[in-house]
């Protein structure tokens, strides 16, 4: 009684003006082709009426049933071959060309796909509502997209209706007809797939026992199978007359005369109840991806990127990392993996390579790239904190002898009054020491420089060279030594025991010692030099007065210019010339 309900229920949606003039079913949907003109709106409403959506060709398999589905079509109707197909490009949605379905959505949501069979590029466009139909030639053949505007009507629209689980066929064992009559209103006695909740009408002929209305429902958990197991329509006369029909194993029901075939281990029954074919193992889904079946079993199969886990059943993901294929950083990802690097190296063409750091100069001061690094610098006076050059306070470390100003990147000293900054500009002087040992040299300096005498020729050597000594007038014996072309005078006091030595080279041992030589040598030599100016005025006097004769005792020599002596110390002269007058005593000399 309940299947007869259902039945008029199902009378009623067939009455719909959304009756499909064909029906296609795969292992999980049904496809119905509609030939009514309708605008691509209209037809997505038709289909959701019945609990469907506009047909979708995801994959190859889809493609197939859709190909399937429209070439059943007769001659007289091939001529409508444009049927809406559920692919759209809303507005404010841009065409994509990189993309296989070309920024084109499904209907029926889901994401991305890759597969696609377009006849030509769809338009380019970022405004206008796109939808996609298919069309073939009057011959049939392979149908392909085309995107066209979706408020013109096309020939028809082809819906799908998916399922949770299929029934298989009804085999019949004699003469008969099953039609099924499905969910969405399609009434068909040719489907090998019937989804859930069909009815099938069984028929039998010739007196064989008829089934009536069978229905496909769910027997356990994700297996769906009839209500009736069947034989259907089997012959009265049972196992007895050529095994009852079956290919392997007849069995008969008792004294009704009923029997049913079974196949041998390994094997299972066909769709027509009566012949065996190897037993599919992959029927009921065991595996989470894919399954092979073989003569003894099913093996599960995993995709790429993951393996198969301990049940043999289901798939896990494949830690690549563990092969160690990244140069430096390995990051697992679900079926996959990712290359990095360390701190300091960029990923180039899938290598590690050095990163210059001091392009972005990140240091204050001067930057060093180093392999996977980098160093700062800083310039003299600063230090180094971090990135950044700070100034060194030198005065902190007393560098200075006197007081030290510390200065950004430097530092200057500077010293007490009385004191002057040394050659090196740290240290500190004296000044009257300073003063004196620069007045002393400047003023021999200027002495040798002014006097050039000409010798006479007893007292000169080689021409060049001359030399005084032994001039000793009761105070420290002195030496004269010059070149004729020098323009510096070395007076250098010959050592005595009561005599300190005055030198002007550097390397004094102390200054106080070196400042006392040199104020008792001055002094010397100032005495020195008027003893000598007095006695040589004693001895200029004239020879008359003397009772000499000045040929005997003297000589005249030119002088170059004014001599220091005469200038300073013989005053007593009467010549009034430039001539000097040397005693030439040969005793002396």
């Amino acid at each position: 009684m309940l299947l007869l309900v259902m039945h008029s229920l199902l009378s009623v949606v067939t009455a719909r003006p959304s009756v499909p003039s064909d029906t296609v079913c795969g292992s999980n949907a049904c496809y119905t082709a509609h030939l009514d003109r309708k605008p691509f709106h209209q037809a997505l409403e038709r289909c959701k009426a019945n609990g469907g959506n506009l047909a979708t060709a995801k994959n190859t398999e889809e493609a197939l049933l859709i190909h399937k589905l429209l070439s059943g079509f007769s001659a007289a109707q091939r001529p409508r071959s444009k049927f809406w197909l559920g692919l759209q490009l809303p507005p404010r949605h841009c065409y994509q060309q990189h993309k296989p379905l070309r920024g084109f959505i499904w209907t029926s949501g889901g994401a991305e796909t890759t597969y696609s069979n377009w006849a030509r590029e769809p338009r380019s466009t970022c405004t206008a509502h796109r939808c996609v139909h298919l069309m073939s030639s009057p011959a049939g053949g392979n149908y392909k997209w085309h995107d066209g505007a979706c408020g013109h009507g096309a020939d028809g629209y082809l819906c799908k209706f998916s399922f949770k689980g299929m029934c298989p066929q009804i085999a019949l064992s004699g003469p008969g007809s099953a039609t099924y009559t499905t969910p969405f209103g399609a009434v068909s006695s040719s489907l090998t797939h019937v989804p859930f909740g069909s009815i099938a009408d069984v028929s039998c002929e010739g007196g064989s026992l008829a089934a009536g209305y069978v229905l496909c429902k769910e027997r356990d958990p994700g297996q769906y199978g009839w209500s009736s197991d069947g034989p259907f329509c089997t012959p009265p006369s049972g196992c007895d007359l050529d095994n009852g029909g079956c290919a392997q194993i007849c069995v008969s029901a008792g004294e009704g005369g009923g029997y049913r075939c079974q196949c041998d281990p390994g094997y299972q029954l066909r769709g027509d109840q009566r012949s065996c074919e190897p037993r599919d193992y992959c029927q009921d889904r065991p595996c989470e991806y894919s399954c092979v079946s073989h003569f003894q079993g099913f093996q599960c199969l995993c995709p790429v990127g993951y393996q198969l886990a301990e049940n043999g059943r289901s798939c896990e993901d494949t830690d690549e990392c563990a092969q160690t294929p990244c140069a430096q950083i390995c990051i697992n990802t679900l079926g996959s993996f990712r290359c990095d690097c360390t701190q300091g190296y960029a990923l180039i063409a899938g290598q590690c390579r050095d990163l210059d750091e001091c392009s972005d100069h990140p240091c204050d001061h001067i930057c060093q790239n180093a392999v996977g690094s980098y160093r700062c610098l800083c310039r003299a006076g600063y230090g180094l904190q971090g990135t950044f050059c700070v100034d060194i306070d030198e005065c902190a470390t007393h560098r200075c002898q006197g007081t030290c100003s510390n200065s950004e990147g430097s530092f200057q000293c500077s010293c007490s009054q009385g004191y002057e900054l040394g050659e090196d500009g740290e240290s500190c002087i004296p000044e009257d020491v300073a003063t004196s040992l620069t007045s002393t040299t400047q003023r021999w300096d200027t002495m040798a420089g002014e006097w050039d005498p000409t010798t006479p020729g007893a007292l000169m050597e080689h021409g060049s060279d001359w030399e005084m000594s032994s001039v000793s007038l009761g105070g420290p014996s002195i030496r004269m030594g010059a070149a004729a072309e020098s323009t510096t005078v070395d007076w250098t006091p010959v050592p005595s025991p009561t005599t300190a030595r005055l030198s002007e080279k550097p390397g004094s041992a102390s200054l106080s010692w070196a400042l006392m030589g040199a104020l008792g040598s001055v002094a010397a030599l100032l005495l020195v030099l008027c003893v000598v100016g007095f006695v040589m005025c004693l001895r200029n006097r004239s020879p008359k007065e003397k009772g000499i004769n000045a040929g005997d005792y003297y000589s005249w020599v030119q002088s170059r210019g004014q001599s220091p002596f005469r200038a300073s110390y013989v005053r007593c002269s009467r010549s009034s010339d430039n001539y000097i007058e040397i005693e030439a005593s040969q005793t002396e000399v």
